[in-house]
């Protein structure tokens, strides 16, 4: 699996593992990625079908 640098500001990351420790910030983003791939995804299937 190919591997991928993303920034976050120090404080906002700071601040999300205190509010949030259990949540595991890469699987998060791997989840956040593959969802907006899927909603691209249904939109340009509506803008093909002349939906949109």
């Amino acid at each position: 699996m190919p591997k991928i640098t993303i920034s976050i500001p120090d404080e906002l990351l700071a601040e999300f593992k205190k509010e949030f420790p259990e949540v595991n910030v890469a699987e998060l983003a791997r989840r956040t990625i593959s969802e907006k791939v899927k909603e691209l995804k249904k939109l340009e299937e509506l803008k093909l079908m002349g939906e949109i």
